[in-house]
């Protein structure tokens, strides 16, 4: 298995970063849970048989370019081929300033993006097929995105400059503390963040307060008791609560199991 993560060549507001992913023989059949990252995506899977995901009670076939919104809690990764996926990691705002249009619909969903958008998928197609990676896929691909019209509006402004202050705060923020700083009442600010992001603003800062806390265990960065304290959770039991409703496992079952698809993608 090889993972990687490629940075963009540019400062923009639509992408974060992209990703690559081998799995060859030796890794299949593959299962594994995958944690939500608080981005949205589109991701090209080049393989024989469809990848398959499962959300609760739904399970998507995955192949070709995907489209995949927001999620809040993990979900469950299967392959029964060697597969090839080179992911664009979005800006939480991004597809709604290209797509404009409500991304809470497409919210635990994984959907061929023909059946959602067929201009953005007759974009970035070709590119895909082409048969080049890495960094100068990551190049093309955002040559081409940075060719699109943009739908902005006051509201996006707004919510960008809230997921600034969440980025910049790690997460540990509250609603309560965001109202303070923005003139938004929060009835507005949960409407408007849910349609631009796909997440209510307390599912996002409680998402990403854990994954910014899960980032900095799997690149060894600190310990967990630490991370806890740093991260605000009042102690290692509502830190347990947090991880079982994210990755529906005990974190002491977690620790002890093979990890390894999960542990790249969260090493930054």
């Amino acid at each position: 298995m090889n993972f990687r993560y490629i940075e963009c060549t540019s400062t923009n507001q639509l992408v974060q970063n992209f990703y690559e992913l081998n799995v060859g023989d030796k890794r299949i059949p593959l299962s594994s849970k995958i944690l939500p990252t608080a981005q949205s995506h589109i991701l090209f899977i080049d393989t024989a048989s469809d990848l398959e995901t499962n959300f609760k009670n739904a399970t998507f076939k995955n192949k070709g370019v995907v489209i995949l919104g927001q999620s809040y809690k993990s979900y469950a990764l299967k392959a029964d081929k060697p597969f090839f996926a080179f992911g664009i990691n979005f800006h939480p705002t991004a597809l709604y300033k290209i797509l404009e249009t409500d991304i809470s619909k497409l919210t635990d969903k994984h959907i061929n993006l023909s059946q959602i958008n067929n201009k953005l998928f007759e974009l970035l197609e070709p590119i895909f097929k082409e048969n080049i990676k890495g960094e100068t896929l990551a190049e093309r691909i955002e040559i081409q995105l940075s060719k699109l019209d943009l739908y902005e509006n006051k509201n996006t402004i707004l919510v960008d400059d809230v997921i600034k202050v969440i980025y910049d705060k790690e997460g540990k923020v509250n609603v309560e503390e965001l109202l303070k700083l923005f003139p938004i009442s929060q009835k507005n600010l949960e409407i408007q963040f849910k349609k631009i992001v796909g997440l209510t603003p307390i599912k996002f800062i409680k998402l990403y307060k854990f994954l910014s806390l899960m980032k900095q265990y799997e690149s060894k960065k600190s310990t967990i008791a630490r991370l806890v304290d740093y991260y605000d959770y009042y102690d290692l039991s509502h830190f347990s609560k947090d991880f079982k409703l994210f990755m529906n496992q005990k974190p002491s079952d977690y620790f002890k199991s093979d990890n390894e698809l999960l542990n790249n993608y969260l090493k930054v």
